[in-house]
C-alpha cells in the first residue's frame, strides 16, 4: 500500500488497470460464457447439474429448492436476524414505493382531434441472481425482489449459488419466503443467467434479468442481452468504492469502509483519494493495525493490491473530476460541506454524504438499493429500483378531422422517405368513396 500523486499515477501501467477494473475481463470471459450458455440452451437441466459440479464443487439433485427446504430453514435462523430483516425490508420498501413512476394517463392533445398517452406495466417475467459462493447475501434477496413485487411482476424467480453441502443459507431462504418467493433454484455463474435466459425443464425462461454478481455473472448477463432472448438492468459485477476525503475526515472511519468494500472479493475495488497525505498515511495504518481481525483478509490484501489506490491531489475538485471518470458503483465523500462536494457527482451508482453514513449502512439498511452500475458503466446506467421491472406502454387515438390537421405532413415524410404503401395508408381515409 503506496501514496501516490493522481497526477503522477495517470501516466503510470496501474493507471489503466485501476480504470477498467472488473470489466477488463470481460472479453476474455466472453468465450468461456458464451459455450456455458450454449452448453445450457441445449442440454437444460443435466448442464446445469455439469456446471455446478464443476465450477461450485456441488452435486445438485433437485434444483429447485422445496417447501421441507424452506421449513427447515426458519427453524435455523435466529430471532435477531428475524428482526433486522423486517427493519431492512421496511426501509427499503418505503424507498421503492416512492419509485413508482407518476405517469399522467390523460391524453397530450398536440391538435384537436388527436391524443397520446402513456401507461406503464409491469413486466411479468423476472429473474432475480442473488451471489452466493464466498458469501451469502440475503440482502440482495431483499434489494432484488421487493422492487420486483411492488412493480407488480407475475413471476419472481431467483437463482443462488448452493453451499458445499448443496444447500441455500436457511436466511436467505426465509428472506425469500417472507417475501412470498416462490420459486428458488440452486444453480449460480453464468449457467443459471443462461437458465433464465433459455429456459429449462426446471427453471423457467424470463424476460429481464437483474441483480449483482462476479465478472462471469456480469459477462453472461451481457451475452444474454445480446441473444435478444432477455433485457438485463446493468452489468453489476465485483464491487468498488471510491472515497473522497480531505482533513476533517477520521482515518478509521476510511479504513473500516474501504475494508468494507474489498472484503466482497479479490477483484473488488478500494479507492481513497484525499487532499492530505498525512491522511492517506493514518488510513494505511489503520488498515494494517486491524486487517488481520478480519477472515476476510486475504480477500481485502488481495484486493488493494490489484485494484486499490491511496492518491493525493491538489483540490476536491481535482477529485471530484476523478470520480466523474472513474464512474464508480459507491463514491462516498468525507469532506467539509459534503452535500455540496456531492451535487457535483456525475457519474456514480450511489452517493453516501458525510461520515457516518457508513458503506455497510447503504448494502443493509437505508432503503437505499446496492444493486448498482459497476466497471464504469455508472456513466450509461442506474441502479436497480423499480423502474427496472416495468415498461411503458404508449397509446394513440385520432378522428378523422385530427388525422386530416396531419395529413399533409404523414403523407410528405412518406414520399421523402419513398415509402408510398405509408402515404396510402394515411390517403385511403380520405378517399371520397369512403
Amino acid at each position: 500500500m503506496e501514496i501516490v500523486s493522481l497526477k503522477k499515477f495517470k501516466t503510470s501501467e496501474k493507471y489503466k488497470r485501476v480504470m477498467n477494473r472488473g470489466r477488463q475481463n470481460y472479453a476474455a470471459l466472453f468465450p468461456v460464457v458464451k459455450k456455458i450458455m450454449a452448453g445450457v440452451e441445449k442440454n437444460g437441466d443435466e448442464a446445469i447439474k455439469k456446471y455446478t459440479l464443476k465450477f461450485d464443487g456441488v452435486k445438485i439433485k433437485n434444483i429447485r429448492v422445496s417447501r421441507e427446504e424452506i421449513k427447515r430453514a426458519c427453524n435455523k435462523v435466529s430471532p435477531r436476524f428475524i428482526k433486522a430483516l423486517k427493519q431492512t425490508s421496511k426501509n427499503i420498501t418505503q424507498v421503492s414505493k416512492d419509485q413508482i413512476p407518476q405517469i399522467n394517463k390523460r391524453p397530450i392533445k398536440p391538435a384537436a382531434g388527436i391524443g397520446v398517452w402513456r401507461n406503464w406495466k409491469p413486466i411479468e417475467k423476472v429473474g432475480l441472481y442473488v451471489p452466493g459462493g464466498k458469501a451469502f447475501y440475503p440482502s440482495s434477496v431483499l434489494m432484488n425482489a421487493i422492487p420486483a413485487k411492488i412493480a407488480g411482476c407475475r413471476q419472481i424467480v431467483i437463482t443462488t449459488p448452493p453451499q458445499k453441502n448443496g444447500e441455500i443459507a436457511p436466511e436467505l431462504l426465509v428472506t425469500a419466503d417472507t417475501l412470498g418467493i416462490k420459486e428458488v433454484y440452486k444453480v449460480g455463474g453464468a449457467q443459471a443467467i443462461a437458465a433464465l435466459t433459455y429456459g429449462t425443464k426446471t427453471i423457467p425462461k424470463v424476460y429481464k434479468i437483474v441483480g449483482p454478481g462476479n465478472a462471469y455473472v456480469a459477462a453472461a448477463k451481457l451475452a444474454a442481452l445480446m441473444s435478444g432472448e432477455a433485457a438485463i438492468d446493468s452489468p453489476a459485477g465485483p464491487s468498488e468504492v471510491f472515497i473522497i476525503a480531505d482533513k476533517t475526515a477520521n482515518p478509521k472511519f476510511i479504513a473500516a469502509d474501504l475494508m468494507c468494500d474489498a472484503e466482497h472479493g479479490e477483484d473488488s475495488a478500494a479507492i481513497l483519494v484525499t487532499t492530505e497525505t498525512k491522511l492517506a498515511k493514518q488510513v494505511i495504518q489503520e488498515i494494517k493495525v486491524r486487517i488481520n481481525q478480519f477472515t476476510t483478509k486475504d480477500r481485502i490484501k488481495k484486493s488493494i493490491e490489484q485494484y486499490g489506490l491511496f492518491a493525493t491531489v491538489d483540490s476536491i475538485d481535482e477529485a471530484i473530476d476523478f470520480a466523474n471518470d472513474y464512474a464508480p458503483e459507491h463514491v462516498q465523500i468525507m469532506t467539509a460541506q459534503a452535500g455540496r462536494v456531492a451535487k457535483k457527482i456525475i457519474n456514480a451508482g450511489s452517493v453516501f454524504i458525510d461520515d457516518y453514513t457508513c458503506k455497510s449502512a447503504g448494502d443493509y439498511a437505508t432503503g437505499a438499493n446496492h444493486v448498482l452500475p459497476t466497471g464504469g458503466s455508472a456513466k450509461m446506467f442506474s441502479g436497480l429500483s423499480v423502474s427496472n421491472f416495468i415498461r411503458t406502454m404508449e397509446y394513440q387515438k385520432c378522428t378523422k378531422p385530427g388525422l386530416k390537421k396531419i395529413k399533409t405532413a404523414t403523407e410528405t415524410f412518406a414520399e421523402v422517405e419513398k415509402l408510398p404503401a405509408h402515404k396510402y395508408s394515411c390517403s385511403v381515409r380520405f378517399n371520397n368513396q369512403i
